[in-house]
């Protein structure tokens, strides 16, 4: 290989390396976001001390990450076994969490009454609760859901570096990041 060639080989890599998109997605720390909101007591990890940031998160497990978020902890633990959902038994372990998500408007439920607690939670899921606890919802009123707590969401910097389509079913660490984040934002 000639001296020139081997130049333009370079020169034809670096461009190609310069103008390849890299995803928004690979410059956010989830693990750190992860262990801060574990030092905090938001995030509790499971019995080997991992949080396993990459598996799902349910809906259950949002509600109560929202709760451990507000301090209301105790109060979720007074509503236990209280529950407005009809595929929730008092016996359920977040039923008091849930309850109190509800109480607060962060989480509703299904028109059938059911509030599908091991159900995957979506992207736009969470935006949309993170709002709603930040005190943002009445700016999202004059659009259809979830183009307004996705653009407030966004403009509170909750969702920075995510690049998700609405329905993309979250992991704990995409959760952690936008709960790190949102402990960042103003509430109003």
């Amino acid at each position: 290989m000639t001296k020139r060639s081997l130049s333009i080989m370079i020169m034809v890599l670096i461009l190609v390396v310069s103008i390849t998109p890299i995803s928004a997605n690979s410059t956010v720390d989830f693990e750190g976001a992860g262990n801060y909101l574990k030092d905090l007591g938001i995030f509790t990890g499971y019995e080997d001390g991992t949080l396993r940031l990459e598996n799902n998160i349910t809906r259950a497990e949002v509600a109560t990450l929202m709760v451990r978020m507000m301090s209301l902890e105790e109060r979720a633990s007074a509503n236990k076994g209280k529950t407005p959902f009809k595929d929730i038994a008092g016996s359920f372990w977040a039923s008091g969490y849930i309850s109190v998500s509800k109480e607060e408007g962060l989480m509703t439920g299904y028109p059938d009454d059911t509030f599908k607690p091991q159900a995957n939670i979506t992207y736009a899921e969470v935006a949309t609760i993170l709002v709603r606890l930040l005190g943002y919802e009445e700016k999202t009123v004059t659009e259809e859901w979830p183009i307004g707590h996705l653009r407030v969401a966004s403009e509170l910097g909750l969702v920075d570096h995510l690049t998700y389509e609405n329905s993309y079913v979250v992991t704990r660490g995409d959760v952690a990041y936008m709960i790190y984040q949102a402990l960042k934002a103003e509430v109003k």
